[in-house]
């Protein structure tokens, strides 16, 4: 039995994936445009007393953190509905 030598894959340049993958027909050909505008956490967490932009500089971060608060509206505003819906289902 010989050993063959492996080399791991390399991960293909992100310029040829994204040429490679057609746009759907209404969507935005290109998602990092929202990624490459500055996101100001102070105004995503107003509640917060510290500085967070310049807790956290690195854009994947603020990115990550802009994700999560928006999940978290977006939960809430779940939360919500099913409750209206289970109330007026209790109701008849």
């Amino acid at each position: 039995m010989t050993e063959q030598e492996s080399t791991p894959p390399q991960p293909a340049p992100e310029e040829s994936l994204k040429a490679e993958i057609p746009a759907p027909e209404g969507l935005e050909a290109d998602p990092s445009t929202e990624a490459e505008e500055e996101i100001d956490l102070n105004h995503l967490f107003p509640e917060e007393e510290t500085d967070l932009n310049d807790l956290f500089p690195e854009k994947e971060m603020r990115s990550l953190l802009k994700k999560v608060q928006r999940n978290k509206n977006d939960l809430g505003k779940m939360k919500d509905s099913f409750s209206d819906t289970f109330s007026e289902s209790d109701s008849d």
